[in-house]
């Protein structure tokens, strides 16, 4: 099931195609699920992992989009951009950018 829903989405995405939903059988139902479809992401990416993100930090947040609690997430390098890079909403359905704060460690965080 991970596998299947990864590469429809990063199809879909590379594409700038939408689809209301998943196909029943490449839905994830639990969260451990959700977290096994985005792991494949890093491994379709041609570039190494850009870092990591955590999503619906506030009660707000979390209820806006059906989750009990902070999320994860990765950002894959083919998606990050740098300070003056010009972006192109034209496939952008919700005409937003939702901008990340990225912070560069000089050592891995044990």
């Amino acid at each position: 099931m991970a596998n299947g829903a990864a590469e429809l989405i990063w199809q879909l995405w590379n594409a700038g195609e939408v689809i209301n939903d998943l196909p029943f059988d490449l839905k994830p139902r639990t969260r451990a699920q959700g977290y096994a479809v985005q792991s494949h992401f890093a491994g379709m990416s041609k570039r190494p992992l850009f870092g990591w993100k955590v999503a619906a930090t506030s009660k707000a947040g979390q209820e806006h989009i059906g989750v009990s609690g902070p999320i994860a997430g990765r950002i894959l390098a083919e998606r990050a951009f740098e300070d003056g890079d010009e972006l192109i909403f034209g496939a952008n359905r919700m005409r937003v950018a939702e901008p990340e704060f990225a912070f560069r460690f000089g050592k891995p965080l044990q």
